[in-house]
């Protein structure tokens, strides 16, 4: 196993680029299936009145998150750890967290955030924060 301190320049690029294309991918399906049409005319709509419908929308879609992860946690509740891992079946854990970093993705795309970038940034932030950040509980 690698150590968090010793990620290459190479590595951190290769994975912001790759994550990068999947992340533009998740988007454009999502596109290409109309999840975003609505958005957009009340994103049109409000523009023009002068209103910046942007933070509403990122809050529409971290609760769209917040749904993926509550999937998780009932798929925990209901299925034996044994399928948890299970990626082909549907509503397993993995799966809703997997939805959960899909809906990630699309919303970063649509906000051009470099998620990619900030997850090895908050892991190597991570790995300067010490055993258990000092004592914390949580």
């Amino acid at each position: 196993m690698r150590e968090v301190t010793n990620l290459t320049q190479e590595l951190e690029e290769e994975f912001a680029e790759l994550f990068s294309q999947v992340q533009f991918l998740s988007h454009t399906v999502n596109r290409e299936n109309g999840w975003w049409n609505a958005r957009w005319q009340a994103l049109a709509v409000l523009n023009n009145s002068g209103i910046n419908y942007s933070p509403n929308l990122a809050i529409e879609l971290i609760g769209l998150c917040h749904t993926e992860l509550s999937e998780a946690v009932e798929a925990a509740r209901k299925h034996h750890q044994h399928s948890w891992a299970d990626a082909k079946t549907k509503d397993t854990m993995v799966r809703e967290l997997a939805g959960t970093i899909v809906r990630i993705m699309d919303m970063a795309e649509h906000f051009k955030l470099p998620i990619a970038q900030a997850i090895i940034e908050e892991i190597k932030a991570n790995s300067q924060r010490g055993f258990m950040h000092g004592g914390k509980k949580a």
